[in-house]
């Protein structure tokens, strides 16, 4: 009767340890907000340290203007748009059983990351007794943009799927990119600037790092 009895409890907690795994919840929905712009994000436990994720950023700035910025004793304005679209294919290391601290990996797919500036002149320039209209002066339309494939690598705190319902955290990392695709456009006196195309281009060569600061909160469902 005892060995019934024992048998009996053995399997009702076989069958209640067996529910608790099975009703684990390991998947994750978390929204972002950081360099990349607002993030969408959704999360999947693999283990107790590794984790994997998807994440789309979506960032767009239309029509930002500076005026009277001083270059080269010149005054212009400066008219900016900026648009990116990004997806992240990554994993998530978790080494510490009591921390949330975690590296980051895996790979950026740049479907847009684009930069555009228009430069104008805000008043005549006079070189001696001449005086240059700013119509005539002309203006410089410049365009660099980020595309492809690119590796990233972060340190942060806050899970992908966290222990609670809800869950916070912060990331640092940056894209490991190639140099930008570079246009530059000028009209009117500025022309001849539209051959400086290679000279910019070798200037932003060593833009080859996305920052990428995120905050975060998750969902674990």
């Amino acid at each position: 009767m005892k060995k019934k009895q024992l048998l009996f409890i053995f399997l009702i907690c076989f069958n209640l340890i067996g529910q608790s795994q099975e009703i684990e919840k390991k998947n994750a929905f978390a929204i972002s907000i950081g360099s990349p712009g607002l993030g969408l994000e959704y999360a999947r436990k693999i283990n107790q340290k590794l984790y994997a994720k998807v994440v789309w950023h979506s960032f767009k700035l239309e029509d930002f203007e500076r005026e009277d910025l001083e270059i080269d004793e010149d005054v212009v304005d400066l008219l900016a748009n900026i648009e990116s679209s990004i997806i992240d294919l990554g994993i998530e290391f978790v080494p510490f059983k009591n921390s949330s601290f975690k590296l980051t990996a895996g790979l950026g797919i740049l479907s847009k990351v684009n930069t555009n500036a228009l430069i104008t002149y805000t008043e005549d320039v006079k070189y001696g007794d001449i005086t240059i209209t700013k119509e005539n002066i002309g203006e410089i339309n410049a365009d660099v943009s980020w595309s492809g494939v690119a590796p990233y690598l972060g340190i942060g705190f806050g899970r992908a799927v966290p222990k609670k319902r809800l869950g916070f955290g912060i990331e640092f990392g940056t894209y490991f990119t190639s140099s930008p695709d570079v246009e530059l456009t000028a009209t009117n006196l500025l022309s001849p600037t539209s051959n400086q195309k290679e000279n910019l281009k070798e200037a932003l060569d060593t833009f080859k790092f996305i920052p990428r600061i995120q905050i975060r909160i998750a969902y674990k469902f």
